[in-house]
């Protein structure tokens, strides 16, 4: 082996021992508390049914005359009406809509909205979407809520008790 030879592996076992040794490093610097990236939005593709219900469950307004006192006063004054279900309020424009039915048969829906002027702008939009589908509907609206009765095919029990609801909503 010549001297030029073995000088270069001394220097390379000399490079490789340096570079393998172990050397404590020193501790970095704290650095400033990262700043979380904000959340995405929510992406506003299609909801699901039970997804938009629960949507208007959790946005319904304060300050009108909520379903369950609707249909509370109508049971009390003789209209009992059964268990209130969330029905879609998009439809009519509202924020929340629950129906019910009587055991003469009446249905009963109530839908409130975010004041008494959207209330008679939901009364226009059903009019004009349902009137023609499901004949035989009375509706009124005050304090941003929107009462409908659906009579159905006439009936005098089921005329009375809308007549009755009719009359309660009013003293509300």
């Amino acid at each position: 082996m010549t001297v030029k030879r073995m000088f270069h592996l001394i220097s390379l076992a000399a490079i490789l021992t340096t570079a393998c040794r172990t050397r404590p490093v020193p501790a970095p610097a704290p650095a400033a508390a990262p700043v979380p990236a904000p959340a995405p939005a929510p992406a506003e593709g299609p909801l699901t049914l039970q997804d938009r219900l629960a949507r208007e469950a959790a946005s319904r307004p304060s300050g009108v005359i909520s379903a369950e006192a609707v249909a509370a006063a109508l049971s009390d004054a003789g209209v009992p009406v059964g268990a209130l279900k969330q029905v879609l309020a998009r439809p009519v424009g509202a924020r929340y809509c629950a129906l019910a039915r009587t055991a003469a048969g009446l249905v009963v829906s109530v839908c409130e909205f975010e004041d008494d002027a959207g209330a008679a702008r939901g009364v226009d939009l059903s009019r004009r979407t349902f009137d023609r589908l499901i004949p035989g509907r009375r509706l009124t609206h005050r304090r941003g809520t929107l009462l409908t009765l659906t009579v159905g095919a006439p009936d005098t029990r089921r005329a009375a008790e809308a007549a009755r609801a009719e009359t309660v909503f009013a003293a509300l």
